[in-house]
């Protein structure tokens, strides 16, 4: 299988190249390769997420592939959160074809990551799973498909990633909003107790649970009256 890559290189200049030639160079921080476009046939809009991690926003082709951000921005293994800057193009014999990743990342350990996602939550099909990660291979990335569980979880995430702004991130609150909840209290209770301005004991609260510094039972309905606890201690 033949395998070229194009892409949007450091200075946003278009070209196509071999994913080997790629091998080592910040990939996921070059500018991205064409606006993402609703998917084929379908009345969904392009979403900008904006991403916690990387302070930019991410272009999303559906409320689902936004999700699906969601959850990556939240991921503590994220480093680097982006649209993509390439798409994989193959050939085989008289087949040919293209491979759109969803996202780009690296993690906290420096390792690149291309993400996949398909529409409606299915998985990617065989080819489009093999060229990528043929690609790969060649480039010194990871593939993945990047998720987006449904139900109360993704309800509850989707409520904290709300006071995911830098607006409502704030250290010394932070230290003592830890202090707080070293024991499980409810959200309102707890927050509302501390020596901070009016409303920020909450507001940085639902940041915390963001960053994953507070946690809750995450299966149930969050509410200000939710349990809330410092991550690591006991429920």
């Amino acid at each position: 299988m033949d395998l070229q890559v194009r892409y949007r290189d450091g200075m946003g200049r278009e070209r196509l190249g071999t994913p080997g030639a790629l091998r080592g160079l910040p990939v996921e921080k070059w500018p991205v390769l064409c606006e993402q476009r609703a998917y084929q046939g379908r009345k969904s809009k392009v979403r900008q997420w904006w991403s916690s991690t990387t302070k930019k926003e991410v272009s999303c082709r559906s409320l689902e592939h936004a999700y699906a951000a969601m959850f990556l921005d939240r991921d503590p293994c994220i480093v680097y959160l982006a649209a993509p800057s390439l798409q994989v193009e193959w050939r085989k014999g008289e087949r040919a074809g293209v491979v759109n990743p969803a996202f780009m990342a690296r993690t906290t350990k420096g390792q690149q990551m291309l993400y996949l996602h398909s529409p409606d939550g299915r998985e990617p099909d065989d080819q489009e799973w093999s060229v990528a990660q043929a690609a790969a291979a060649q480039a010194g990335w990871q593939v993945d498909v990047a998720r987006a569980p449904g139900g109360q979880l993704r309800r509850n995430v989707y409520i904290v990633s709300q006071f995911r702004h830098d607006e409502f991130a704030d250290a010394s609150a932070r230290a003592v909003l830890l202090e707080a909840f070293a024991r499980p209290l409810p959200l309102s209770r707890g927050a509302d107790a501390v020596d901070l301005p009016p409303g920020q004991g909450r507001a940085s609260s639902w940041n915390l649970l963001w960053t994953q510094d507070l946690t809750t039972r995450w299966e149930e309905p969050l509410t200000p009256d939710s349990l809330v606890w410092a991550a690591g201690a006991a429920a």
